[in-house]
This record gives structure tokens, sequence and C-alpha cells, in this order.
């Protein structure tokens, strides 16, 4: 079964309109699911709701608008110290693989001989400029390998079905089949990074350096073989060893390895203390490379803390707010 995760946007119901086209081909079971995320006005964000639901209804899918309180998503962006797209992209990836779990359970219930053996999947409307883009947005940002590589067809839940594609196949196709589309009144805030990226910096690009895109597509590409490499040594070389709500490893080890393979074991154990969260995403680097520099005896990071002794380095969460970023010297 597939769960198609649809804004109302040009890429997302382009997709959606194709899977329906090839359903009835292809056999197999498409439901969709639309994120009301309340942090814009009301009658455009319920508008685009109400836009989905009218698609589904036409093209006979199922649909589920899950909605989130107005107000949520910018109070958890306040908390942890990141930014109100990164926090809505985590609730919104909450709510597909909720979603998702739940048709597994339902399936299950209803043919218990597919139970454990029918995964859903969830489809993401992302095109090759959306790739682009995420890789220039990470290397502002001053990401390492695995922010830099490109991004796959499919990881675990995910399936990007459109991600060869160009955002001008989609609009023509969408132009073809005489299809419209929802458009994001925040698409043109440059006060996000995306925004300036797509509108500011590209247009530069184009103009004096008409490559770029290749260039890109090959960082992206060697920065996958680096990210691979390094994630295998990484796992190999440093072990945690869970506890309640921590794990791990022994101190003497840790510091034997090279330093890019510490900071990127110390991204593996975040990771894995919290998975639902990717924790990692939201945490700089350059603290997590101060705490493997080994002058920092501890040091917090939002939800959790780093700490070492002579004998272990720990990773713990850790609900004090008020200590939050605080190193230890």
């Amino acid at each position: 079964m597939y769960l198609a995760a649809v804004s109302g946007g040009a890429d997302s119901t382009a997709m959606l309109a194709a899977l329906a086209a090839i359903k009835d081909r292809v056999a197999f079971d498409l439901h969709c699911i639309h994120i009301e995320h309340g942090i814009r006005p009301a009658d455009e964000s319920l508008g685009d709701a109400a836009f989905v639901q009218s698609l589904c209804e036409k093209l006979q899918i199922p649909c589920r608008v899950v909605s989130i309180a107005p107000g949520k998503i910018a109070a958890t962006a306040k908390e942890r110290g990141m930014g109100i797209e990164a926090a809505a992209r985590h609730y919104r990836r909450r709510a597909w693989f909720r979603e998702a779990a739940q048709w597994e359970t339902g399936l299950g219930a209803k043919r218990p001989e597919a139970a454990g053996r029918e995964t859903v999947r969830v489809l993401t409307a992302h095109t090759a400029d959306d790739v682009r883009e995420t890789v220039l947005m990470r290397l502002l940002r001053g990401a390492g390998p695995s922010g830099l590589a490109a991004m796959p067809v499919s990881r675990g839940r995910i399936l990007r079905p459109l991600i060869s594609l160009s955002r001008r196949d989609v609009l023509n196709y969408l132009s073809e089949k005489n299809i419209c589309w929802r458009e994001d009144s925040t698409n043109t805030d440059i006060r996000f990074l995306r925004n300036r990226v797509r509108r500011c910096l590209i247009p530069l690009l184009e103009e004096s350096f008409p490559q770029w895109r290749g260039g890109i597509a090959a960082l992206a590409q060697t920065q996958s073989l680096v990210a691979d490499f390094m994630q295998s040594e990484a796992a190999l070389r440093v072990q945690w060893q869970p506890a309640p709500q921590s794990l791990s490893t022994d101190t003497e080890t840790f510091f034997a390895q090279p330093f890019i393979i510490r900071e990127e074991a110390l991204f593996q154990g975040i990771d894995q203390l919290l998975p639902s969260a990717r924790a990692s995403h939201t945490i700089k680097r350059k603290n997590i490379r101060r705490f493997c520099e080994g002058g920092i005896t501890a040091i917090d990071l939002g939800a959790l803390r780093l700490k070492k002794d002579s004998r272990r380095i720990t990773i713990s969460i850790f609900s004090d707010p008020r200590s939050r970023n605080n190193p230890v010297l």
C-alpha cells in the first residue's frame, strides 16, 4: 500500500494525479494524507486542505487530513532552537509515519496472513530541483557528508517517485492535463532560506555558472560515497551500549578514532537514542566538534547531554531547559 503525502502544491498534485491515472492498470492500494500545519492564515491553510479533499474525491482516492494546533509548530521551533520549516517537517513526518503504522496494523488485522509483511510506503513529491536546493542550503549551513549526500529515491518508508523530474516537467504535465493546484503564499517569503536560495542564489548561479546543476549533482554523489563509508566505519569502531534513557561507549576507544569518525559516531548515537525526532538534524556540528576535541567534559544540546569521564562517553536524554547549550569546561 502507498500513502501519498499531498500538500496541494504543484509537485504533490501532479504526483497524485499521475498515480491515480495508473492505479487501475497497475493494481496497488493508494491513500492520501494532507497535513494542515496551522502556521498560515486559516483561510489559506484550510483552503489547501479542502482542495486536496476535493481532488481526492474526484480521483476516488481515500484522504485523511491531519490538523496541527495553531501555535504548536512555532512553540516547538522556539523550544528546540530550530526554524519554523524544520519544526513543520518534524510534525509532518511524524504524522505520515503514524498514519502508515496504523494502516499496517489495520491491514494485519483484516488479513492475518499479511501481518508483518505488508509495508506501507509514504510517497513524497520531491523533484530534482528540490534536491539541488537542499544541497545548496546544507552547503551554506556547513553540513557534513551525510547532509550533502544525494537524496535517495527510497529510504525506509519514504519513496520519492518524482526525484528524477524537474519542476518544469511537473508544470508541463499539469498544463497538459489541465489540472490546477494551490500556491503557498510563504513560497515568496525570503525570510525562509529555501526561498532565498530559490529566488536569489539560483538566478545568480544560472547567470554566472550555467553548469552548476552538474557540479551539485557530482558533489552529492561523491558525498554519498563518503557518508556511506564514514557511517559503516563509525558503527564498526564505536559501539554504543544502551541503558535507560542513555547510551555510552568506552572513552579511550572513542578518542583513539580519527576526528571525523568521532563526530559521526556521536551523530549516530544521538539518532539511535532519539530516532523519531532525528535529533541530530537540529544540533550544530560545531558543538559536536568542540566535544570531540576533548577539552569539554559535558555539553547540553537541547533535549540531550553529552558527558565524558575517564572511562565512558555518555549521551543521555536531558530535559532541564535552564541549562541548554551550556558547555562545561
